[in-house]
């Protein structure tokens, strides 16, 4: 039977649990509309069966669910909300992650452990840099437009995502094939995980192989902050030895912050694919040092 009792907004609003405010507000956005809105005098009535609907929206709200997201959910089927839900869960794990970085780096600050602006011998960055040839990988990633401002947010979601679509069967660490921002400061990422051939691959990851090139590989052994070091130094490598970038630069990840707790020992690899002219000498006292 249809429920279709009138009810005042602050009474729908004490058995919806969603406070007078939020309802005005899902109004604006369309999200949940009055049943009636008196022409005299703009009060808003809802009918007892719009209870159920107000609740699913109070319960996704919960669990922090943007509203743009929620809207499409509220006439979806179980396995779309499940499946929704579950990329939502692995999106919440990275945060997470990150959460945890930003408190162990307030420790750090707050125990007298780190400096807030570091001085240079605070920060040690230790690098080794070669030509050489990559082997092929078979890969799991989700691609996405990124504004340059969110990467150390999005990237470690999105590993996550990867890890959780191809239930942690990887065979090595994460990357992220990154090329450089364009005009509007937005980035074509790629991120995922390294797998064995025959590995399932879940949604929203998909499989790929990355083929063996010629590279400029870099082993960057300190903060993720201090990249830009590493992208100034092969630039100039380049520019200094004829050597010319072929396709986006790759950064794979050696390191589990969760595990090694100072950042200067965080190492990472980025292999920068280049055409086949140029080459320099490993004796030009320049690739296995520390850099200020």
């Amino acid at each position: 039977m249809e429920l279709t009792e009138e009810l005042t907004i602050g009474r729908f609003s004490r058995l919806s649990g969603l406070s007078v405010k939020a309802l005005r507000h899902y109004d604006e956005l369309g999200l949940l509309e009055p049943a009636r809105v008196d022409a005299s005098n703009g009060y808003r009535y809802y009918t007892l069966g719009q209870a159920r609907h107000a609740e699913a929206i109070r319960r996704l709200r919960g669990l922090d669910l943007p509203l743009e997201e929620i809207r499409g959910l509220l006439q979806a089927d179980e396995a779309t909300l499940r499946e929704h839900l579950a990329v939502h869960r692995a999106r919440l794990e990275g945060r997470a992650v990150e959460t945890q970085r930003i408190l162990d780096e307030l420790d750090r600050l707050i125990d007298g452990r780190e400096r807030l602006v570091p001085q240079p011998e605070d920060v040690r960055i230790r690098f080794e840099m070669r030509i050489a040839q990559t082997r092929e990988r078979r890969v799991a990633l989700v691609r996405n437009r990124v504004k340059m401002d969110d990467m150390q947010q999005v990237v470690p979601q999105e590993i996550d995502r990867v890890a959780q679509a191809i239930a942690m069967q990887h065979v090595g660490p994460p990357f992220l094939r990154c090329p450089f921002p364009d005009p509007e400061g937005f980035i074509d990422t790629e991120t995922g995980w390294p797998i064995a051939e025959g590995t399932s691959v879940r949604p929203p990851a998909e499989e790929t192989v990355y083929p063996s090139v010629r590279a400029l590989v870099y082993k960057h052994v300190g903060p993720y902050g201090e990249l830009h070091t590493a992208y100034r130094l092969m630039t100039e490598v380049m520019e200094r030895n004829g050597l010319a970038a072929a396709d986006a630069p790759i950064e794979w990840y050696e390191t589990n912050p969760e595990e090694v707790p100072d950042p200067n020992d965080y190492v990472t690899i980025i292999e920068w694919p280049i055409g086949p002219e140029g080459s320099f000498s490993d004796d030009e006292d320049l690739f296995t040092r520390p850099a200020r």
